[in-house]
């Protein structure tokens, strides 16, 4: 660790499972980034812990937001056995730690070692969390969404604190076989009617071609699309558009440009071009051999009968395979596109701690306002009576 970048704070603890664990918190990036690139390739985090994601995130995001950065590690000696990309925000009156990346990361986790994610017991987990928030400063809350319970098929560590179900799961889709198989999972037969009718609709303008960004040019041109057409999607649903939030739009730029020429880009923005012109777009990063979907957007004029949503994903699966990709996910929410081309649902859970006595009503209203809303998701009724209410009393042309 480089003298001019000292932790915030640090201590030792005492473990049961791995014996003396050094704890520091940093501000900055610099004196964790070897630690973390090690971590991240050799241990078990998601697309959204990388350094190429939290780094930009934070440094485009998190001030605006007035989120700041607590970042956590553990060491054993030299090793380092986790990360936890933390930050405090004011919610209110109160202080609340939470995950950096915040909505704009479909899943919330530590960059764990092997080591640690299949040796730490519940009391390791638990000892950890509350040294961590120790150090962090003040802290009211603890507050951490969007979690998987298992990733890589390691159990989340995190699973260990108390926690509740999530209102929405993930969806994810097994490429291993190739995509004849992924494309048989679920309804292959009715998936190749539906295409090659969209390809019939097509014919006399030439067709759909998926474009991908290969230039700093193409970024800007698709993500400009995506930027308008989600915009307009959520203003009708009135649904808060969170890549207007200060900082985003840059953050994503800047991220899909730096990993052009990257064998696992951090940002791959495709783009469905119908007519000279993109229908629909579709950006991801790749992880390990999976690619987990961040965004889609769509038309709502020309073409959006032929349902370009639909035709992007199955070209951008199929694209997914030709790379030699294993996994597919379209990250957290119920929407009818994900489970029509899912086969399975990743497990999401929240944990919402009060930490000082001031926390304990705050944590209760999170928990309650969580508990409500996945009661209104698991009921179709409520949840189409609560869509039409959110457009009919935010929606906006």
């Amino acid at each position: 660790m480089s003298n001019q970048n000292p932790p915030f704070n640090e201590a030792e603890l005492d473990t049961t499972g791995f014996g003396k664990i050094r704890i520091e918190i940093h501000e900055g990036f610099d004196a964790l980034a070897d630690d973390w690139r090690r971590l991240e390739s050799e241990g078990v985090c998601s697309l959204y812990q990388r350094l190429d994601w939290v780094r930009p995130w934070t440094e485009n995001v998190a001030g605006p937001a007035r989120i700041k950065p607590r970042l956590a590690i553990g060491r054993f000696g030299t090793e380092a056995m986790f990360i936890l990309p933390l930050g405090i925000r004011k919610r209110g009156p109160f202080n609340v730690a939470t995950w950096l990346g915040d909505s704009h990361s479909n899943f919330h986790m530590g960059i764990f070692s092997k080591s640690f994610i299949q040796n730490a017991r519940r009391q390791d987990v638990r000892d950890v969390v509350d040294c961590v928030v120790k150090l962090m400063g003040r802290v009211d809350v603890l507050e951490m969404c969007c979690q998987p319970v298992v990733w890589q098929g390691f159990t989340n560590p995190f699973t260990f604190l108390d926690w509740q179900e999530s209102h929405n799961h993930a969806y994810a889709l097994d490429l291993g076989a190739g995509f004849e198989d992924a494309i048989n999972r679920k309804n292959g037969a009715r998936k190749r009617k539906k295409y090659r009718w969209q390809q019939n609709k097509l014919r006399d303008v030439g067709g759909a071609e998926l474009r991908v960004a290969t230039s700093e040019a193409e970024v800007d041109a698709m993500l400009d699309v995506s930027f308008a057409q989600m915009a307009g999607r959520f203003n009708r649903a009135g649904i808060w558009n969170r890549f207007e939030d200060t900082g985003i739009e840059t953050f994503i730029r800047q991220m899909a440009k730096s990993s052009l020429d990257d064998v696992e880009p951090q940002l791959l923005i495709y783009g469905l071009e119908i007519d000279g012109k993109f229908s629909a777009t579709l950006a991801g990063g790749v992880n390990k051999g999976q690619f987990s979907g961040c965004f889609i957007s769509l038309t709502d004029g020309d073409y959006s009968h032929i349902s370009p949503g639909e035709m992007i994903i199955h070209l951008v699966i199929r694209d997914c395979c030709e790379r030699g990709l294993k996994n597919f996910d379209l990250g957290r929410g119920e929407e009818r596109y994900k489970s029509s081309w899912c086969d399975t649902t990743v497990a999401m859970f929240e944990t919402n701690m009060a930490i000082s006595n001031w926390g304990i009503g705050f944590a209760f209203y999170e928990r309650g306002k969580i508990a409500a809303k996945r009661l209104v998701r698991n009921n179709q009724s409520l949840w189409n009576l609560a869509k039409r209410v959110r457009a009919r009393l935010y929606g906006r042309m």
